[in-house]
C-alpha cells in the first residue's frame, strides 16, 4: 500500500509537472507568435500604403517624404525604399543607406507570402546601417519601379515571453526555412523537453526548450499538492478495489453472473408407483453447475435466489430445457409428468403464466407438466394466485401443493387455490420410521387429501419399511433416495427406461406363469 502511494505520488507529480510546464511555454510561445504575426500584419498594410508615396529619389526631399510616412506609421518599424534604377541591393532610408549583406543576397534564401508572384518577401536578412552590422526580419513589396520594405520591429517581444531564468529556458523564434528570427535566453546544458508551436498566419513557429533543472524544481513544488491528492485517490482505489472484490464474491454477484452464463441445470428425483415399480414422474431440483464442473446442491443458495429478482428467470431456463432434457421419456410416456417448483411470485403475478402460456403456442407440452407451490413462503394475495394457477390448469398444467402442513398456508391453500395433488413433507413421512405411534398427523393429511379428491405423493422416503407402510396407508406414489437420488437429465434418462423395462419384463413374467397355471 505504501509502495503504491509512493509510485502514484511521485508520477502524478512528474507528470503535473511536465504537463504544468508544457502549458506555460505553450501560452507563451502563442503569446510571441501572436505579437509577431501582428507585426507582419501592420508592416504589411504600411507597406501598401508606402507604395503611393511620391518618391523619386534618396535625396533630401526624398527621405522627408520617407520621414513624414514614417511619423504616421511608428508601429511598423524602419521603412526602406529602392528605386530600380538605384544600385542593387542598396535601400533608402530616412538616415541613409542601407546595404544587405553578400550572402543574404540569394532569393533562394527567401520566403514568399504570396507564393510563385514572389512580390511579397519574407526573410531575415544581415546588414550594414549607420556603420553597424547587423541581422533583422523584413519583409518586402516588390513593385514595378521600385521595391519596398521594413524592417519589423521586434524589440519588445521579450515581454511576451517567461525569462525569469534564462539560464534554465530558452525560446526562439523561426521562419519555416528553419532560418532563427530571435531568441530568449539560453539553451539550457540538459534539454528535458521541448515545446513546439506554429503561426496560422505566417511561414513562423515558436520553440521552448525546457531543462531538467526546471523540470525537477517544478515536480518537488508539485509534489506538495499531488501527494495529498495521490493518498486521496489511492485509499479511494483501494476501497473502490475491496468493494468490488467483496461484491465479486458475494453469492447474489455470483448468481447473477450463473444466471447470465446459463450455469443453472435441473436434476431430476424420480416419483415411483410403489406398487408396480414404475417411475410416473419427476421433479425438477435446481443445481449450479460451476466452472470448475462441480455442482452446487441448493442449500447454499436457493434462499438468495429465490429472495432475488433472478428467481424467475433461473425457473424459466429451467422450465425451457426440460423438454429437451426429457425428451425420450415426454416422447413414449404421454401421461409422464414432470414438476417443477414455483416460489410466490410466480403465481402472484402474471410474468409466469404468461410465458407459460407463449411456449405452449409454440408446442411446449403443458400436459406432462406439474407445477408446485410451497407453504414455507407465504402467498399474499390468494385471489390473483388462484387466477394464475387456473390459466395454467387451463393449458393441462398439474398444481401440487408442496411441504402441505409445514408452512404458512395451512387449510387455506387447499380450499382457496386450485391443488390437484398434495406433497406430504419428509417431516411426517420420517414419523414412520422413528416415532411408529405418533402418525396421527400424517394419516390426518391422507385423509384430509383422500377428502379432498387429491393425488397424495410422499416425499423423503428412504427405506423399504416406510414404503411399505405408506403403501398400506394407500399412497402408492413416492419420492425419496430408497427409489434414487436427483440424478443428471441423462442419468434419469437411463434410469426411467430401465425402470420401464423392468416393470415390462415383470408383467411379461406374471402373464406367462398366469397361462401355465392355467
Amino acid at each position: 500500500m505504501t509502495l503504491v502511494f509512493a509510485l502514484f505520488a511521485l508520477s502524478s507529480a512528474y507528470f503535473y509537472s511536465a504537463w504544468s510546464l508544457r502549458s506555460e511555454s505553450l501560452t507563451d510561445a502563442r503569446k510571441l507568435l501572436h505579437f509577431v504575426d501582428n507585426k507582419l500584419r501592420i508592416a504589411e498594410h504600411s507597406l501598401a500604403e508606402l507604395n503611393a508615396l511620391d518618391f523619386k529619389q534618396c535625396d533630401v526631399q526624398g527621405r522627408e517624404a520617407l520621414e513624414s510616412f514614417i511619423f504616421n506609421h511608428l508601429g511598423s518599424g524602419l521603412f526602406l525604399i529602392r528605386d530600380v534604377d538605384a544600385p542593387p541591393w542598396t535601400y533608402c532610408s530616412v538616415v541613409g543607406n542601407l546595404v544587405i549583406e553578400d550572402k543574404d543576397r540569394d532569393p533562394s534564401r527567401y520566403l514568399f507570402l504570396d507564393g510563385q508572384a514572389q512580390k511579397k518577401p519574407l526573410a531575415v536578412i544581415g546588414h550594414y546601417w549607420q556603420g553597424q552590422k547587423r541581422r533583422d526580419l523584413f519583409i518586402g513589396l516588390v513593385g514595378d519601379d521600385r521595391v519596398n520594405a521594413v524592417r519589423v520591429a521586434l524589440g519588445e517581444t521579450a515581454f511576451y515571453t517567461d525569462n525569469r531564468n534564462p539560464q534554465q529556458k530558452m525560446v526562439s523564434l523561426n521562419l519555416t526555412n528553419h532560418v532563427e528570427v530571435l531568441k530568449f535566453g539560453q539553451l539550457p546544458e540538459t534539454v528535458a523537453m521541448t515545446v513546439e508551436a506554429s503561426s496560422s498566419s505566417y511561414p513562423l513557429y515558436a520553440t521552448t526548450y525546457i531543462s531538467q533543472t526546471d523540470l525537477l524544481a517544478k515536480f518537488k513544488h508539485s509534489l506538495l499538492i499531488t501527494a495529498p491528492l495521490s493518498a486521496m485517490l489511492v485509499l479511494l482505489i483501494y476501497y473502490l478495489l475491496r468493494l468490488l472484490h467483496t461484491l465479486r464474491n458475494s453469492l447474489s454477484y455470483q448468481l447473477q453472473v450463473a444466471a447470465e452464463q446459463g450455469d443453472f441445470i435441473a436434476y431430476y428425483q424420480p416419483i415411483v408407483d410403489a406398487q408396480t415399480g414404475r417411475v410416473v414422474a419427476a421433479e425438477a431440483l435446481l443445481r449450479w453447475r460451476k466452472s470448475d464442473g462441480s455442482i452446487e446442491p441448493p442449500g447454499y443458495f436457493i434462499q438468495t435466489l429465490e429472495e432475488s429478482d433472478l428467481i424467475n428467470e433461473v425457473t424459466l431456463q429451467i422450465l425451457r430445457r426440460m423438454p429437451t432434457d426429457l425428451a425420450p421419456i415426454l416422447a413414449q410416456s404421454k401421461s409422464f409428468r414432470c414438476s417443477i417448483n414455483l416460489v410466490p411470485k410466480h403465481v402472484e403475478l402474471p410474468d409466469f403464466s404468461d410465458e407459460l402460456t407463449r411456449l405452449a403456442a409454440q408446442g411446449f407440452p403443458t400436459m406432462q407438466l406439474a407445477v408446485e407451490i410451497t407453504e414455507r413462503l407465504p402467498l399474499h394475495d390468494l385471489v390473483s394466485a388462484n387466477k394464475h394457477l387456473k390459466a395454467m390448469r387451463d393449458l393441462g398444467v398439474c398444481v401440487e401443493l408442496d411441504d402441505a402442513g409445514t408452512g404458512y398456508g395451512g387449510s387455506s391453500y387447499l380450499q382457496e387455490l386450485s391443488i390437484d395433488v398434495m406433497k406430504i413433507d419428509k417431516l411426517f413421512v420420517d414419523t414412520l420410521l422413528y416415532s411408529p405411534q405418533k402418525t396421527q398427523v400424517l394419516d390426518a393429511n391422507i385423509q384430509l387429501a383422500n377428502m379432498l379428491k387429491l393425488q397424495v405423493i410422499a416425499e423423503g422416503v428412504e427405506t423399504a419399511a416406510q414404503s411399505a407402510d405408506l403403501l398400506s396407508k394407500g399412497v402408492r406414489l413416492q419420492q425419496g433416495y430408497f427409489f434414487a437420488k436427483p440424478l443428471s437429465a441423462a442419468d434419469f434418462v437411463d434410469y426411467w427406461q430401465a425402470s420401464t423395462k423392468e416393470t415390462v419384463d415383470d408383467n411379461a413374467q406374471f402373464l406367462s406363469k398366469g397361462a401355465t397355471n392355467e
